[in-house]
């Protein structure tokens, strides 16, 4: 836990992935999101398998997978889970590392 609070604090954009290995839609969404951070190279994307890491898990109310929370220095910004939106999520991330870089 404290290795994830280093890395937000450390970093101005980070993006929290959780997912667990029976997740067919986690593999899919992850590549999408993946894609979209092809032109956000200082967008630090962090995978964490939620069933292994139940407490971290929990300590993020993450009560189902996948879930992705965005955090912008250190803050929470956006937290979207199965139903992403994928063009709400890569204009939000643009606008905020439009800001900040």
């Amino acid at each position: 836990m404290t290795e994830i609070k280093n890395i937000i604090s450390n970093n101005d954009m980070v993006i929290l992935y959780f997912s667990n290995k029976v997740c067919g839609a986690c593999d899919v969404i992850r590549s999408k999101v993946q894609d979209i951070l092809e032109f956000y190279s200082k967008v630090k994307l962090i995978d964490i398998d939620g069933e292994e890491h139940i407490e971290l898990a929990a300590q993020h109310n993450v009560f189902s997978f996948p879930l992705l929370i965005l955090y912008v220095d250190s803050k929470e910004v956006m937290r979207v889970g199965r139903n992403v939106n994928l063009l709400e999520l890569e204009d939000t991330i643009k606008r905020y590392y439009d800001m900040l870089f």
